[in-house]
């Protein structure tokens, strides 16, 4: 079932002003293991004490069924923006080693297999890269549900 679920920081909006840092980039995050909502709120308060991150807005959390490996749990997606210090490499690091305080494993046992936690930066600022590690902007982000949702709830939500 795809449905559109909320709660406190889901839409959040940074309604101050000049709170703005040198680099801005959006996210993508996504998980269907354990309590993915409860999950998604430790990472936004993680990324609230981050000194170098401020959060800009979130999207809505949508729910939608799983794509490729279809025997699992319905999935959970949201998308961020915010703005950094980091350069991008740094921010590349830091979302790997998030990833890996929330739970997942190095590499995947199998392509579109469950996770914890799955985050993707889908843009930073204008840059555009091609690597075997990091693509900037990503890949698939205009091709999945679960990205162009959210981000469209997001850039259309009134307090953004």
């Amino acid at each position: 079932m795809r449905e559109i679920v909320t709660n406190s920081f889901f839409p959040f909006a940074n309604k101050s002003k000049n709170v703005y840092l040198q680099n801005i980039s959006i996210l993508s995050i996504g998980g269907n293991l354990k309590n993915p909502i409860k999950t998604f709120l430790h990472l936004i308060r993680k990324l609230r004490l981050n000194r170098n991150i401020t959060l800009i807005s979130t999207s809505p959390i949508y729910k939608n069924p799983p794509f490729g490996y279809t025997k699992q749990r319905d999935f959970y997606n949201s998308t961020i923006i915010l703005s950094t210090n980091m350069c991008l490499i740094e921010f590349y690091r830091f979302v790997f080693y998030t990833e890996r305080i929330f739970g997942r494993g190095r590499k995947r046992e199998f392509k579109n297999a469950p996770r914890i936690l799955d985050i993707d930066i889908l843009f930073f600022n204008d840059i555009f890269i091609r690597s075997e590690k990091l693509n900037i902007p990503h890949l698939h982000w205009n091709k999945r549900d679960s990205v162009l949702i959210p981000l469209l709830y997001q850039v259309n939500y009134k307090g953004f």
